[in-house]
């Protein structure tokens, strides 16, 4: 069995080199591990100390939130308004654009344990046991039922961080949660937030970058977090009707949402993953919709997207389809 596991750096510490020019008693950056992967936050404006300190805390709060409901039954959680609230928007995503993405899996991503040091191909048994536990929309808890916010943490916190921005006297930021971003406010000059897509293919370079305004951008891929047993690849993004890792024809699937959206953040994250898993057969659907971007790759290097400020690099070999 091969495993490799990689910390997700989808959107890259690109857009964060735009602060070069901002004077250095008006912005301040950190760096923490939270949410299972490495976090770049800068902040710039007379109130970004505070900004700083508040986005800091809070977001190790939710860490230690979401981390607690993870190997622990549904049932015995103790209350917690963070994960309640998180639940109560990804179910509301779900009734809106279809419940292929489920943070009740949590049953399903232990038993894989595609993201720990030990992970396993289960029987078909276990698979049922597991999809068992799964409830949807507004059900009540079962035996067994565990909660698995990775596909939407991020995106939550993001959403928190904004309304801290909002709240304090900031002029820009860019909170960097690897797999999702935030731009926010209004750079010096209107000049544009930037932020690289990796090439999925090679896991090195870029497929193309974004040019935006304030936004909320996430991109979701099998390509940094998977293993292997008996020569078969297993992505950690599990396929809530069978059981088992995604298959899909799309190697990655980036959505920018507009920062003022409410709740941008975590919309963000849930359709870049439910995006992914439904595969190039519904993309012309989700290209359709206005209040969100698309820029999705699939596996033979066709770009399918409707973001105008995409701009793909030449020297990737990928094509428009």
């Amino acid at each position: 069995m091969k495993i490799r596991h990689l910390i997700e750096i989808f959107i890259t510490a690109a857009a964060v080199l735009a602060f070069a020019s901002c004077a250095p008693e008006k912005k301040v950056s950190a760096q923490s591990f939270v949410f299972d992967t490495y976090a770049q936050l800068t902040v710039s404006g007379i109130g970004a100390k505070e900004a700083l300190k508040e986005i800091s805390e809070s977001f190790e709060d939710m860490n230690g939130a979401f981390e607690l409901c993870y190997g622990t039954d549904a049932l015995s959680l103790p209350e917690n308004e963070i994960y309640k609230s998180c639940l109560e928007k990804a179910n509301a995503l779900s009734e809106r654009y279809g419940n292929g993405v489920n943070v009740t899996c949590g049953a399903l991503t232990e038993l894989w344990g595609i993201s720990t040091p030990e992970p396993k191909v289960p029987t078909d048994e276990e698979i049922t046991d597991a999809l068992s536990t799964v409830i949807y929309g507004t059900e009540k808890f079962l035996p067994g039922t565990r909660l698995d916010f990775g596909s939407v943490a991020k995106g939550y916190a993001c959403d928190e961080a904004y309304s801290i921005l909002q709240d304090t006297n900031t002029d820009y930021a860019v909170i960097n949660l690897s797999s999702t971003i935030l731009m926010y406010g209004e750079k010096p000059g209107g000049e544009k937030f930037r932020a690289g897509i990796t090439d999925p293919l090679t896991g090195k370079g870029y497929m193309g970058i974004i040019e935006t305004d304030a936004a909320f951008i996430s991109t979701s891929g099998g390509y940094e977090r998977y293993f292997e047993a008996d020569g078969i690849r297993y992505c950690h993004i599990l396929d809530i009707k069978t059981g088992r890792p995604v298959e899909t024809d799309l190697s990655s699937v980036t959505v920018i949402v507009p920062a003022e959206t409410p709740d941008g953040g975590i919309m963000s994250d849930f359709l870049s993953t439910l995006i992914f898993t439904e595969g190039t057969e519904n993309i012309g659907k989700w290209l359709a919709y206005e209040e969100f971007e698309v820029v999705a790759a699939d596996v033979n290097g066709k770009i399918y997207t409707d973001c105008g400020g995409f701009i793909p690099d030449e020297g990737s070999g990928y094509k428009y389809e």
